[in-house]
């Protein structure tokens, strides 16, 4: 909203009106023209995003036409199926039963859950839920879900500070913090990692040529598959089951090509 002195009364027209050359606009296209260009990126053809698009000034839609903002890796788009019913349950506080499948080649079994929050992270959609068999937070990948339907039950309350905690303190989409990581780089990749943030509490040093970093994170499936994107200018550490799942994964890789 513009500031009292932005504004005045015009007796021509008998209305308030901006006063010449305030643009209130300036002070915030920026921003949207950004999370428009990421909603686009991350998204395909969601219910509403044209209609939002449309809604902007002439001027900020000729601007997004030239913006091309990319995600690393995008889905189908099987996941926002289910948007809209995770929205309603969100409005309505109510709890959702999620035909699941943990891995794609796992049986499916039925979650009941408290819905509370919904991630996209590099370009796939998350639902963050207490799963209340497993008295736990739980992270579902909603192209991994069969099904998903309203329970005939409200959602229970949780600690929305704790929830938020929990997302701004994990590596990814792994809720918790339980175990260090640590990981060397070299020749590129070195100089890349060290000038990127992978978690708020990471460490980070220079050995020689080389950069040593260590994060903190409930698993290390995510951190095995980062580490085999850079090739052989990066290695794991330590913790010992996590050097192994890596080198493991290496030489599953090579017997394919055998």
């Amino acid at each position: 909203m513009p500031d009292d002195n932005m504004i005045v009364f015009d007796r021509k027209i008998m209305a308030y009106r901006l006063v010449d050359g305030v643009d209130i606009l300036s002070g915030w296209r920026e921003g949207m023209i950004v999370s428009m260009s990421a909603m686009s990126a991350m998204t395909g053809n969601l219910i509403g995003k044209n209609e939002i698009e449309n809604a902007l000034p002439l001027s900020m839609r000729k601007i997004l036409s030239h913006v091309d903002y990319r995600t690393p890796v995008r889905g189908y788009g099987d996941d926002e199926k289910w948007l809209s019913l995770i929205f309603e349950a969100f409005e309505n506080s109510s709890a959702l039963i999620i035909r699941y499948r943990k891995t794609p080649d796992s049986t499916a079994g039925d979650r009941f859950v408290d819905p509370l929050k919904l991630v996209n992270y590099q370009g796939a959609w998350y639902l963050l839920g207490y799963d209340r068999e497993k008295k736990a937070m739980r992270t579902f990948r909603l192209s991994r879900a069969e099904s998903v339907l309203m329970a005939d039950a409200p959602s229970e309350e949780h600690n929305a500070e704790e929830v938020q905690l929990l997302l701004d303190s994990s590596y990814g989409i792994f809720i918790g913090s339980e175990t260090w990581y640590t990981m060397m780089f070299c020749g590129d990749a070195a100089v890349r990692v060290s000038a990127e943030l992978w978690h708020d509490e990471q460490k980070g040093r220079w050995i020689g040529e080389k950069y040593e970093l260590s994060v903190p994170a409930a698993s290390s499936v995510e951190l095995v598959s980062r580490l085999l994107s850079y090739g052989s200018d990066a290695y794991p550490v330590s913790p010992d089951d996590f050097v192994k799942a890596y080198w493991d994964e290496v030489k599953s890789m090579g017997a394919r090509q055998l």
